[in-house]
């Protein structure tokens, strides 16, 4: 009997040096954000490490400081806005989409006694803007200013603060007149006193906002592990459909902020949580911010976006589940937006 114990307790210690072995760590930039619910929710469920992948999770102020870590080798994966990765590739850098995280989110905030008086695009012209440098909703209320014929670059002043918290202070102190945020801050702006104007997507309908992003180095040589990664995030995506309360409470992990405003953010009507790419989405946000004269670029976007990665995760999923109404989703979603 001894014998046969020691045995077992050999496999057993075997068997944890085998899996440890095969585990991967994979270093991901985030921000502290409900639209990262799909990242929090793989963590906290264990869908990373159901697909034998150990991530570890860094938190940055802004997509600038995440895309100076990413680019120095510091992260394998970043989880930020659209606007930064299209910045660097304009830059030269060869880096890739490959999967979803957020769409829209973003909203213009002023003072409540200001509402009526900055409720449109067109009140914007002669103000200051306070933003978050590289932000998504940053570039789409740019555009909005442009294509109501703001000239962005005189005829309003813009700052490029470091976090959303500093912008909505400075909305509070007076210091700007408005100011563009993600969620859950504008959730959090109107619970301090301030007033949502305008959101990104009555502008930019379906625009997307975060995305995974890798360079084209670590794509090359650890596919496999991406496409583990991808899968941890559409199980994600399932599990917040089906379990909404849950999700919650998992998400404040990440994001202190009150129950109620991290509910109202993630299963708001001008937000969505798809862990699709959307490369369509991705080339018209490329076109828009050459557009607008934020990036000069002739670069060919489609050379900088991957979505079989994803597409490899989701099939392998439906053919173990195929039953399954949200994987079915995403199979059309992913029609629709990449083909």
């Amino acid at each position: 009997m001894a014998v046969t114990a020691l045995l077992a307790l050999l496999a057993s210690i075997s068997c944890l040096s085998a899996y440890g072995a095969e585990t991967k760590e994979i270093r991901l930039g985030y921000l502290p954000t409900t639209g990262h619910a799909l990242t929090f929710m793989a963590k906290e469920q264990g869908f990373f490490a159901d697909q034998g992948l150990d991530v570890q999770l860094s938190q940055f102020p802004n997509s600038a400081d995440g895309y100076n870590a990413l680019t120095a080798g510091k992260l394998d994966v970043i989880a930020m806005g659209s606007t930064a990765p299209a910045v660097y590739i304009a830059k030269g850098n060869n880096l890739k989409y490959i999967g979803g995280l957020m769409g829209e989110g973003a909203a213009a905030v002023v003072k409540e006694d200001r509402a009526s008086e900055l409720g449109r695009i067109n009140d914007f012209k002669g103000k200051t803007i306070a933003t978050v440098r590289m932000s998504t909703g940053d570039v789409v209320f740019r555009n909005a200013m442009h294509e109501a014929g703001i000239d962005w670059q005189n005829d309003v002043t813009i700052q490029e603060l470091k976090s959303p918290s500093i912008v909505m202070d400075a909305v509070k102190t007076g210091k700007v007149d408005v100011g563009i945020v993600w969620l859950p801050y504008q959730q959090i702006a109107e619970s301090q006193g301030l007033k949502v104007v305008l959101n990104s997507d009555t502008f930019s309908p379906e625009h997307p906002c975060c995305r995974f992003v890798v360079s084209a180095a670590t794509l090359e040589n650890d596919r496999d592990s991406l496409v583990k990664f991808e899968a941890a995030l559409i199980q994600a995506y399932d599990y917040i459909k089906t379990n909404p309360d849950e999700s919650v409470k998992d998400v404040q992990k990440y994001v202190d902020f009150d129950r109620s405003i991290i509910y109202d953010s993630i299963f708001s009507e001008h937000f969505n949580f798809s862990p699709d790419p959307n490369k369509k989405a991705i080339g018209k946000w490329w076109e828009m911010m050459n557009s607008i004269g934020f990036i000069d670029s002739d670069e060919d976007i489609d050379e900088h976006i991957d979505t079989t990665v994803y597409k490899e995760a989701l099939d392998g999923l439906v053919s173990k589940q195929p039953d399954n109404k949200n994987f079915q989703e995403l199979l059309e979603a992913y029609k629709k937006n990449n083909e």
